[in-house]
């Protein structure tokens, strides 16, 4: 049998890291796109640490809403969530919501938590979604895959060098929101773990809002387990660094 060029470089497995580092560009984020995964690997005993780029301060539509009681409550409803989800390790760069995320300060900032922490492993939104319309996401995606990419080297970011954080290579860079899965995992234990943390976030998910975004997720998460033989799945795009540079076959692996 012939093999695929993918094949020159495996895809890792994400349920046999030692240490997770999540981003998500807003409160709830990580909830969605992956928070059974996220739940499935804290109780296996993997460590996750979540990192939240923006501050939330403009996730709502009424006018009258305060910016900096929204962005104490969004807070307190991330703290909640990840509680329920078994992280305890909570970050936060506090960068302005809304679409204006200055993005060499963001890929400095997540360097700098790279080369802090040493995660074996990054999850983060996929930037390369088609129709994605929210630059927060994609500034958030690209930034944490070039820093994943690069924090090993040691004059990517000097700064973060002459601070006294060390270069640091990450195994696995894993991406949700994405078009491309290539990886699913099975999160039949975990899915209502992940369903009560959205449940969290009240200011964002009035209950009909939030049983329409639920229903969509099940529906979802359901129909791709049925390739899968199992109840419900999560599905991620799991890579190496090494797919990240001039390997045009990345999104079919």
């Amino acid at each position: 049998m012939k093999p695929r060029i993918c094949d020159f470089l495996p895809i890792p497995d994400l349920l046999k890291t030692e240490h997770v580092l999540c981003i998500q560009p807003h409160p709830d984020d990580l909830e969605i796109g992956a928070g059974g995964a996220v739940a499935r690997m804290s109780r296996s005993g993997i460590k996750v640490t979540c990192l939240t780029v923006t501050n939330g301060s403009a996730g709502t539509k009424d006018p009258s809403v305060n910016q900096h009681d929204l962005i104490q409550t969004r807070q307190r409803e991330t703290i909640k969530a990840s509680g329920l989800l078994g992280i305890n390790d909570l970050m936060w760069l506090g960068f302005a919501d809304g679409g204006n995320l200055p993005y060499e300060e963001i890929r400095i900032g997540i360097t700098r938590v790279i080369r802090k922490l040493k995660p074996s492993a990054v999850l983060v939104c996929d930037p390369w979604l088609p129709y994605e319309a929210h630059s927060d996401h994609i500034r958030t995606g690209k930034a944490t895959a070039e820093a994943a990419f690069l924090a090993g080297m040691p004059y990517f970011c000097p700064s973060v060098i002459e601070e006294g954080f060390k270069p640091h290579d990450v195994d696995i860079i894993a991406f949700y929101y994405t078009a491309y899965p290539n990886t699913f995992i099975d999160v039949s234990e975990t899915w209502k773990l992940k369903l009560a943390a959205i449940d969290c976030h009240t200011s964002q998910f009035p209950p009909d809002k939030g049983n329409l975004l639920k229903k969509y997720l099940t529906a979802k998460a359901s129909e791709q387990a049925e390739k899968h033989n199992c109840e419900i799945v999560e599905a991620l795009k799991v890579l190496s660094p090494g797919h990240l540079h001039i390997f045009e076959e990345a999104w079919q692996c």
